[in-house]
């Protein structure tokens, strides 16, 4: 923040109070010394409600995989197979198995 009085970078906040989505912050100046207050709104966004609509796991037109290969990553884990070894065999990140594994994505694919 720049200072009110000299507009200077070199400024502090020196205490913060929060009431709702109201956050005042009192800030104080190391090059003049002087005292100021911001007064910050947040406007807090409304959750968008899950539409049944939507298109999920491999329905979407968007999704990498489709359910074959889905199935073949689990069945791979469940012969023991490690993430890393699945992700080198299919050419995907370590990650992504851990989330299908765990049906963390993919979930109405069994």
């Amino acid at each position: 923040m720049n200072c009110r009085a000299c507009n200077s970078v070199n400024t502090r906040v020196t205490c913060t109070e929060q009431a709702g989505d109201v956050t005042n912050r009192w800030c104080r100046c190391l090059d003049c010394k002087s005292k100021f207050k911001t007064i910050e709104r947040y406007a807090v966004a409304k959750p968008i409600p899950l539409d049944p609509h939507v298109l999920r796991g491999d329905k979407n037109p968007n999704a990498k995989l489709n359910a074959i290969q889905v199935q073949t990553v689990r069945h791979l884990h469940q012969q023991g197979y490690s993430n890393g070894q699945i992700a080198l065999r299919l050419k995907m990140h370590r990650s992504t198995i851990c989330k299908i594994v765990n049906y963390k994505t993919y979930r109405n694919i069994k």
